[in-house]
């Protein structure tokens, strides 16, 4: 049995004595993943709608994988320029040819749009017909193929790269790992990236595209962002998925899980199968918020949880690594809720409301009161679901060799599922 002895901060000389907590089962992007601490994605990425009434994309799917539409921007006027030799073709038809180097200004008249000022069509491609990079926009270069369309919600231009998928994970994956991380973590990586694109395909189609280029979905600028290494993972992993029932899962990812990851329930409140904490060899070190009592206490007031002069704080002792088993706290050890005790009362507060108001790293994290001060000290990095990026980089570490064991890390990471080669 998990030990349930409540921890408990005591605020007041005079501050009471506690009772135990009893120890129940309690079960949203992300940034859906936060990503490696170089920073980057936030503690829970937004998943966006799914709208079975959207139309479908326009995907062709080649050796190369399906084409991604990613948005990239709306604006009420937009420079797209070639890298290469392109035309421009709406309803099947070219509607200008232009040369290396060209740069148009694209406006929009009603639902047209404009090309250097001229009618184009309502929807209109601009192509180069190679894979090479094709074209600048907002100071990066793209492969594949830009759409341009009216934008749905406003009067301005939306401007799409359509890329095949395996062109665009060149750019996603260093953009989530570190180029120079073992070759079995990268390709996890990758594999993970490609899921997530898969799963997430039309989840923008109201606005014209699959996904964006930033933490909403993934992190994607171009060519600018690719490396070798990266390249490499992506190449020999080319068509690989992880699946549950045979389905591509929605492939959740983080930084660092600081010794255990969570259930979905936990974090977002549903029950996700394949979702599941596990244990993880990586911790990392841990980091510190001090806050000041007084402030605190204002704080915790403003936001309206306030109880009166406080007297404690109750909250079940964090034990990393371990499973646990408390009413508080996740099975990571991720705080679900802490309650203050005070003169008037008690109040309980969401774990994610303290990240949230202090910007913490994470939900895995115990409080101290030492002097004046409360003490924050907590481990990991991200809202702890599906992969640890850091956590896969650890096992790469310490048993890849070569030898498809990137596929052991995905299943580690993502209970009951399976690596597939769909393409």
């Amino acid at each position: 049995m998990m030990n349930k002895k409540i921890w408990t901060a005591l605020l007041l000389p005079f501050a009471l004595s506690l009772a135990a907590l009893p120890a129940e089962a309690e079960s949203i992007p992300v940034q859906r993943k936060a990503v490696i601490s170089r920073k980057s994605s936030p503690a829970r990425r937004v998943l966006p709608q799914r709208n079975a009434a959207a139309p479908k994309a326009e995907n062709k799917t080649s050796s190369l994988g399906p084409d991604v539409e990613v948005g990239l921007l709306t604006s009420g006027e937009v420079t797209v320029t070639g890298l290469a030799d392109f035309k421009a073709e709406s309803a099947g038809k070219v509607v200008g040819k232009y040369g290396n180097g060209t740069r148009l200004s694209i406006s929009r008249s009603g639902n047209t749009i404009l090309l250097n000022g001229k009618k184009a069509g309502d929807k209109v491609y601009l192509t180069t017909g190679n894979s090479a990079p094709a074209f600048a926009v907002k100071g990066n270069r793209y492969r594949g193929k830009v759409k341009l369309i009216p934008s749905a919600w406003g009067s301005g231009v939306t401007v799409v790269n359509a890329v095949p998928m395996e062109l665009y994970l060149q750019s996603v994956v260093p953009a989530e790992a570190v180029p120079s991380w073992k070759a079995d973590a990268l390709k996890a990586q990758a594999v993970a990236a490609r899921t997530y694109a898969m799963y997430h395909k039309n989840g923008y189609r109201s606005s014209g595209y699959d996904v964006t280029d930033d933490t909403r979905s993934q992190v994607y600028s171009g060519v600018s962002a690719e490396t070798e290494s990266t390249s490499r993972a992506v190449r020999e992993t080319a068509g690989e998925i992880v699946t549950y029932g045979g389905k591509p899962i929605d492939a959740l990812f983080h930084s660092s899980g600081g010794g255990y990851t969570e259930n979905s329930e936990n974090v977002w409140g549903s029950n996700i199968p394949y979702l599941r904490g596990v244990k993880e060899a990586y911790v990392g070190n841990p980091w510190t918020k001090t806050v000041p009592l007084s402030s605190f206490i204002r704080t915790m007031n403003n936001y309206g949880y306030g109880v009166g002069s406080l007297k404690g704080i109750k909250l079940s002792k964090l034990r990393i690594g371990e499973a646990h088993r408390s009413a508080d706290r996740g099975v990571s050890g991720r705080v679900k809720s802490f309650t203050l005790i005070g003169k008037n009362g008690s109040r309980t507060v969401p774990g994610d409301k303290l990240q949230s108001i202090y910007g913490l790293d994470s939900t895995l994290y115990d409080l101290n009161v030492k002097g004046s001060s409360l003490i924050i000290t907590g481990y990991g990095y991200g809202h702890g679901l599906g992969l640890s990026q850091w956590g896969a980089e650890a096992m790469a570490e310490k048993q890849g060799n070569g030898r498809d064991y990137y596929k052991t890390i995905l299943t580690h990471y993502y209970t009951g599922t399976k690596v597939e080669k769909m393409y």
